[in-house]
């Protein structure tokens, strides 16, 4: 059950989406609060958060920013982000920036709960046991590979094709496509 200590910012820009975790949450006894970006975060400041859900990509922000925003008025806050476009380059950078953990959409409330309170390696232990020993597609590794190099290039195209050996509208059009399983 949650403590009295349960403020919960959802940095979300998709409003039907971060009401709908608002109410499950309240449902779970937290207290909610909706940002639905950066400058939304600012109304918060004053308020302890104790816990924190981010999304990565929200439309004019990258979610990323709002980590050490959060952290610079609630150090001790569980911040997990959410993205619907996971890779390994993405979750370290995430980790890097103070995120306690990264799930992939589509996520269930009880998945971010276990998050809040255990961290990365738990979640990670439970995927583990319900997808068995798979190993990702080559794609999946390709696209992964990708992600990593244009977070490097801090998000520049032109550089991480260069980087990549590519054509910039080459790697535009492999980004666009779904990410792989």
């Amino acid at each position: 059950m949650v403590s009295a200590d349960s403020n919960l910012l959802i940095v979300e820009d998709n409003q039907r989406f971060a009401e709908a975790l608002a109410a499950e949450f309240r449902d779970r006894d937290y207290e909610v609060f909706i940002a639905l970006n950066l400058d939304g975060i600012r109304e918060f400041e004053n308020t302890p958060i104790h816990f924190a859900i981010v999304d990565l990509r929200l439309r004019a922000d990258n979610g990323m920013d709002a980590i050490p925003i959060i952290r610079s008025w609630s150090p001790r806050a569980k911040i997990v982000v959410l993205t619907g476009y996971g890779s390994i380059a993405t979750a370290v950078q995430a980790t890097k920036q103070g995120a306690d953990s990264y799930l992939t959409k589509p996520v269930d409330i009880a998945m971010i709960e276990n998050a809040f309170r255990s961290g990365d390696a738990a979640v990670a232990e439970d995927r583990e046991d319900s997808l068995g020993p798979e190993y990702p597609s080559l794609a999946r590794n390709e696209r992964e590979y990708i992600e990593y190099v244009l977070a490097e290039c801090d998000g520049n195209i032109s550089e991480a094709a260069r980087r990549l050996g590519l054509h910039r509208q080459s790697l535009q059009r492999k980004l666009r496509k779904h990410t792989p399983k």
